[in-house]
């Protein structure tokens, strides 16, 4: 499996950002059927979402960049963390009931600035929001043609600075990021930091390998 990253970056009026603190509002859509949909049946519009608090500058050691000066202290003990406040929310009746919210804005005589105005105040002041998409493991075509590689796009919402989207296809996962341009000023220098943290994982992963082939 290979790993590819892509940025876009929109350009808005506003020109500051606030320091990332030590903790973070992240928007985390869901899909209520887990992604996974029964034979001849479309993938619909059956998204849910919510939002978490999430640790935010975690103060990573100067000298090696997989350790932080605060706890947690290793990429792996990050991820536990961030697993940990996810799973009880993702598994609550929170992501059916934004769609089921979101549902009846769209339906019922609600003044579209009300719609607008309940669905910004729902995402909680969040900085970024995370998406993955399970794609083919083979190659699709269209009309003949092969399809060689897909990237997932994010529409970023009224308010929300951030889209980041994680996509499998064929093989290969692709890290896509739209984000307007006072939030992310650098996209290559927020990309290696993505890229750093996945390399620490992956050589975590390797360490625990090893540590269980000696036992």
């Amino acid at each position: 499996t290979t790993t590819t990253t892509t940025t876009t970056t929109t350009t808005t009026t506003k020109t500051h950002a606030k320091p990332i603190g030590e903790r973070i509002n992240v928007v985390i859509p869901v899909h209520l059927t887990g992604g996974i949909n029964p034979p001849g049946r479309g993938v619909g519009n059956l998204l849910g979402a919510f939002v978490a608090s999430l640790p935010g500058n975690t103060h990573k050691s100067t000298t090696n960049p997989c350790s932080s000066s605060s706890s947690p202290t290793t990429s792996t003990e990050r991820l536990l963390q961030v697993h940990n406040t996810l799973h009880p929310i993702k598994t609550s009746p929170t992501p059916l009931l934004s769609h089921l919210l979101a549902q009846a804005l769209s339906v019922l005589p609600v003044p579209s600035s009300w719609a607008s105005t309940i669905l910004q105040g729902s995402m909680a002041h969040s900085c970024v929001a995370i998406t993955n998409a399970r794609g083919f493991p083979n190659r699709v075509h269209i009309d003949g043609n092969t399809v060689e590689y897909a990237t997932g796009f994010f529409p970023l919402p009224k308010g929300m600075p951030v889209g980041v989207v994680v996509q499998s296809y064929a093989g290969r996962v692709s890290l896509s990021v739209t984000a307007e341009r006072w939030a992310v000023p650098d996209p290559d220098r927020f990309l290696g930091w993505v890229l750093e943290e996945y390399g620490c994982l992956c050589r975590d992963a390797e360490r625990i390998e090893k540590k269980k082939e000696k036992e």
